[in-house]
């Protein structure tokens, strides 16, 4: 039975899949060109048609800063990396250019940044993308560089067919393919070359077969040979064939396997000159120059990547102007949103064994904050890095609501001095969490407390950062003022606090009838009823004021909040829908921090375990109950008010 099930679903999944094979001749081949140009398409544009396919979608104006007005998150990298917006339009609109044949696009595409920025995944996803494809790509059969078909008409024939097909020819046919058309087999008795008869056949772009999709790694300089890139001469086929017999050539370097497709060219800068020289030609003319060969056409992306450390000293070095001039540079930052940092380590956990392991609200999102912080460039638009890095993160903070504080400007300004890249990598913050999660796997939890003290403990394990740099990344992370401990003792306190609100609904909701008694007076201007005196008196305005200025509301914008107010519950109750505190979140910002306010003593008290009373004990059990309902398990639970005990104790 289960064997019938496993057919079932294998059956199921060839249901709709494309088949592979096909096989035919170049005659054949234009006539599917002819119904489908795309399928003769150049490699860079096929790789922007494959990202492309997947569809966009707008992004928040807020981010689009100047030279990136036209900026849209693109689909394809949906789920698979985070945080690289504005580097992924970058190289998009350079395959663009590439794909529309311009000048621009014959460049070498190098992406530059830092350690773990997602370079190599960016790479890592286009490869795949094209590997898993659907739309056909057709290549003269037995070809080792897989060759486009219409390379076979001659170049005299080439324009009509171009007006016929909708499409442009461009390229030579490689020396195996040459040879072979230059054959008794395909020449007619009135010597023409019946080059439409040459055989072609479906394939498919895979990276394991060696097929459209190549990668080449530096390694040393004094072994590594450039025959990795263009191939070299066979020498067992020398008895066979002469040295300038293409049938004697292996064209097995990377650049011929890749073509077609795409070349990732890892750590560009690692590599010896000499391998430089040859891509001068490649990205310029689209032509290796193999020994005793004739110059071999190329059709694919080129794209690299390095680290800012080497790209500096190239770029500083003016005896490699010639490269230069053929780069096409993209910058990939680190990170700068807490939200998208928290989405990168929860990736990375999921694809571990720890993934059953639970994580206790807070801790992945303070392990982000840290390691945003650290790449922030101070600004005098804002108070501090924390203050910036909530601003960033499309939080709104007291500061934002009192002054006009320009996101574009404060974008633009971090990238013109290099914002992102320099200060913590994702690595280190991984490394801090797995062992974190590797300390605590018996108890099933790890919180906050455990990241903290892994991060600090981490720097101990960790190259490359000296001394100043690890002082100043504790004061961030440790800090008494403006860290990360320091914002999680208020986030902490808050949550404890909320815990301890709930069961004091009743009184909140009292607190809120009350203050709308006195708004709807006051927008009425009516007097309100005293309920125990009997009399009429006017607003209480020492109430309202002292629940509004608990939220930043000024004395001279208070008519203004309350008729926002008065207007809302007026619609909702129109509507037949009751109004409460909780439907308007300013007010409920407000209602809860006057309770708070008015209950510290009380919360204070039962958190410290300052009490024994049976009321603080029953309060305390009922707080870690709304804590496991908001995401805490009882062990994180019991360690935040643990925690939150100790800071009280501390600061009383």
């Amino acid at each position: 039975m289960m064997e019938q099930d496993f057919r079932s679903v294998i059956t199921e999944q060839r249901k709709n899949k494309v088949a592979q094979k096909w096989n035919g001749t170049v005659y054949d081949y234009i006539g599917l060109v002819h119904k489908n140009p795309e399928i003769a398409n150049f490699a860079p544009g096929r790789v922007y048609d494959m990202i492309m396919k997947h569809g966009t979608e707008d992004v928040e104006e807020q981010f689009k800063i100047a030279g990136y007005e036209d900026l849209v998150r693109y689909k394809f990298f949906d789920d698979k990396i985070y945080g690289t917006l504005e580097p992924i339009h970058d190289i998009m609109r350079f395959l663009k250019a590439s794909a529309r044949r311009t000048e621009t696009g014959k460049r070498i595409l190098i992406m530059v940044g830092p350690v773990a920025s997602g370079k190599s995944t960016i790479a890592s996803l286009i490869k795949r993308g094209l590997e898993m494809d659907d739309r056909p790509i057709y290549a003269i059969t037995d070809c080792p560089l897989h060759e486009e078909p219409l390379h076979a008409i001659p170049y005299e024939q080439r324009p009509v067919w171009e007006e016929q097909l909708g499409v442009k020819i461009e390229g030579d046919l490689c020396p195996v393919c040459q040879q072979k058309l230059d054959s008794k087999e395909f020449i007619d008795e009135k010597g023409h070359v019946k080059w439409e008869e040459l055989p072609v056949e479906k394939i498919i772009l895979s990276e394991q077969r060696r097929t459209g999709i190549g990668t080449f790694q530096p390694s040393d300089p004094k072994s590594q040979d450039i025959s990795e890139l263009i191939g070299s001469i066979n020498m067992s086929k020398l008895a066979r064939y002469s040295e300038a017999d293409p049938r004697a050539y292996d064209f097995q370097g990377e650049l011929e396997v890749a073509n077609r497709g795409i070349i990732e060219y890892i750590e560009i800068l690692k590599a010896d000159v000499k391998f430089h020289y040859t891509l001068l030609t490649v990205a310029q003319e689209q032509k290796i120059k193999a020994p005793k060969f004739p110059q071999i056409y190329i059709d694919e992306v080129i794209l690299s990547h390095t680290n800012e450390t080497e790209f500096d000293t190239f770029k500083a070095d003016k005896k490699n102007e010639a490269l230069h001039d053929r780069m096409y540079p993209v910058f990939v930052p680190w990170n700068l949103r807490v939200d998208d940092e928290i989405k990168i380590y929860e990736k990375m956990i999921r694809e571990s064994d720890f993934r059953g392991v639970h994580i206790g609200p807070m801790t992945l999102k303070v392990a982000a904050q840290f390691a945003v912080l650290s790449r922030l460039i101070p600004s005098k638009r804002v108070r501090n890095l924390i203050e910036k890095m909530k601003i960033y993160n499309g939080e709104v903070t007291e500061e934002f609501k009192k002054t006009d504080i320009d996101l574009k400007v404060m974008i633009a300004e971090g990238r013109a001095q290099s914002e992102g890249r320099s200060g913590i990598s994702p690595r280190f913050i991984i490394n801090a969490l797995n062992v974190a999660l590797g300390s605590k796997e018996e108890k099933n939890c790890i919180n906050a407390i455990d990241i903290l003290r892994a991060l600090k403990n981490n720097f101990s394990h960790s190259i490359g950062i000296n001394e100043e740099e690890v002082t100043k990344y504790i004061n961030l992370l440790m800090g008494d003022k403006d860290s990360i401990i320091s914002e999680y003792i208020e986030i902490a306190k808050k949550e404890v606090n909320m815990a301890f609100l709930h069961a004091y609904d009743d009184q909140a909701t009292e607190l809120f009838n009350r203050y709308m008694m006195n708004v709807d007076a006051f927008c009425e201007k009516t007097k309100v009823l005293d309920s125990v005196t009997g009399e009429y008196s006017s607003p209480d305005e020492k109430l309202m004021r002292s629940i509004e200025e608990l939220i930043g509301i000024p004395t001279q914008s208070k008519t203004e909040f309350r008729n926002g107010i008065y207007v809302r519950m007026a619609k909702l109750l129109k509507s037949g829908k009751p109004f409460t505190f909780k439907d308007y979140a300013p007010l409920k910002e407000a209602i809860e921090k006057k309770l708070m306010h008015d209950l510290q003593n009380v919360v204070d008290m039962s958190v410290a375990n300052v009490t024994t009373s049976p009321k603080a004990t029953k309060r305390r059990e009922d707080s870690l109950k709304r804590l496991m309902e908001n995401g805490y398990c009882e062990h994180c639970g019991n360690m935040l008010l643990k925690f939150v005990g100790e800071v009280l104790r501390k600061t009383s």
